[in-house]
């Protein structure tokens, strides 16, 4: 746990306490949907999306040599990736190279062996069984508090030092040289870098505020953002697609998000004790969550997930049952400019393509949404899903079948939910001559429910992968 949580637990201790247990009933903010996966221990600060799942950080709070880095399926396996840490602050996977990249401030606790710096995890979507010991980026002890990390669109990665009585600062590792970026802070928190490569950093204040200024990519001060205010947190930012901040941390309060251009702000997602690690999936749109209560019968064990309603494939059906079911991780494309979009249409090592590598195959991480309450289908309300089937599954894909069958268990269903897989696969095809050509696969399913006429709502949606540009 970082250094300006723990000073900031003694003084809310008596809020804690009088927390009820199981308290954390989240609600997202309207055209978002809640979901939650739980893991096998508790969640610590990191977490980053990956091809089929979510790297996330696990084990008891500051405890040397007791926390690990797992890989957890979206069907719900775990893989331990790297353990030998003891106080995780942040992390953030480079899908182009394949690292995990993880910072830890806990070697001054009993039984470290390694930590005060940031850890580069090779081959991580793969990796199993490693220990922390001999993968620092720079040397043990070398960032006393690390704990806010994140890169630029060259790779450079910045970290906060959490150092607090105005020591702390943030540092900047290029090609494995660390240097100083930006120095002067109290508690250094979340870090963000924009589209522009300005760098928002997150503070929390000796008088417990919060603030968040922003650098340009020289490290020169540009102006505050928002604060210093008690109306936000300072654990962890990261941006939207609309160019909001989503900012967590504070204690008892909500995750709000932030707009860089004007400092207003609206409410995000509520009911958290204490939220911490954020990330958004570039392509789904989903942004996933950790939190902590401090209540050690009622810590947390899940990893909070939120869909955007917008970015959902709604399927062509009647108007009055469309909502009763839409794709997650689709996005419809035209061939041409002035042709309606009716297939999912994916190019190999593109975005869209969750294992991020160019190799003949488009990987299309589908996931289905119950009882939507989407604005584009206003003659539908949500209703009690009461069957839910997989019509057609082409290629087959054995993580579809096993995202459907959760969805069957946990009929019948009243509530907004989504349920997601590991993805199908859609090889390129292959002509007679040898060349590659468009590879083609469909998902379709149903969703009904009980009671009167319209009482189904069928999705199909043609997947087609097209080859990597030469």
């Amino acid at each position: 746990m970082r250094h300006f949580v723990l000073a900031s637990v003694t003084s809310l201790a008596l809020f804690v306490v009088a927390a009820a247990a199981n308290a954390q009933t989240v609600t997202p903010a309207s055209g978002w949907l809640y979901s939650y996966q739980s893991i096998s221990g508790l969640t610590q600060s990191c977490v980053q999306s990956a091809a089929g799942g979510t790297f996330v950080g696990s084990g008891p709070g500051f405890t040397g040599n007791a926390q690990s880095v797992l890989f957890v399926a979206e069907s719900g396996g775990e893989r331990v990736v790297v353990s030998g840490l003891n106080s995780i602050g942040d992390c953030v996977y480079d899908a182009a190279t394949d690292t995990l990249f993880v910072t830890d401030n806990g070697m001054e606790t009993d039984g470290s062996v390694t930590g005060d710096t940031v850890f580069a995890i090779p081959a991580a979507s793969t990796a199993s069984g490693l220990t922390a010991l001999g993968r620092e980026l720079v040397a043990a002890g070398s960032i006393p508090s690390a704990s806010g990390l994140a890169m630029d669109a060259a790779g450079d990665l910045y970290v906060a030092d959490s150092v607090g009585t105005g020591a702390g600062n943030v540092r900047k590792i290029s090609g494995g040289v660390m240097s100083s970026f930006a120095t002067g802070f109290e508690f250094a928190g979340g870090l963000a870098v924009d589209a522009g490569g300005d760098v928002y950093v997150a503070e929390s204040l000796a008088s417990f505020e919060n603030q968040i200024s922003r650098y340009n990519s020289a490290g020169a001060f540009q102006g505050l953002v928002s604060g210093p205010t008690f109306g936000h947190g300072s654990y962890d930012l990261v941006f939207d697609d609309d160019g909001t901040l989503v900012v967590t941390g504070l204690f008892g309060g909500d995750v709000v998000k932030i707009d860089p251009t004007d400092t207003s702000s609206a409410v995000f997602a509520s009911g958290f004790m204490f939220a911490t690690g954020a990330e958004r999936n570039a392509f789904t749109g989903r942004v996933q969550l950790l939190s902590s209560t401090f209540v050690p019968e009622d810590e947390d064990s899940r990893i909070h997930k939120l869909v955007p309603v917008d970015r959902l494939v709604a399927g062509r059906g009647n108007d009055r049952t469309e909502c009763f079911s839409e794709l997650y991780g689709l996005e419809l494309v035209a061939r041409q400019p002035e042709v309606e979009a009716k297939k999912a249409r994916c190019m190999d090592g593109q975005a869209c393509d969750a294992d991020g590598t160019v190799n003949d195959v488009c990987v299309f991480p589908v996931g289905f949404c119950l009882n939507v309450d989407d604005s584009r289908s206003p003659q539908c309300a949500p209703t009690e899903i009461t069957s839910f089937v997989l019509k057609k599954n082409k290629p087959f894909s054995a993580s579809l079948q096993i995202a459907v069958a959760s969805v069957a268990a946990a009929l019948p269903l009243s509530e907004s939910s989504c349920f997601f897989s590991d993805g199908i696969s859609v090889p390129v095809g292959m002509k007679l001559d040898g060349t590659p050509k468009i590879g083609k696969g469909v998902v379709k399913v149903r969703a009904d429910r009980d009671g009167p006429r319209p009482h189904k709502d069928t999705d199909a949606v043609k997947l087609r992968c097209l080859p990597a540009a030469p």
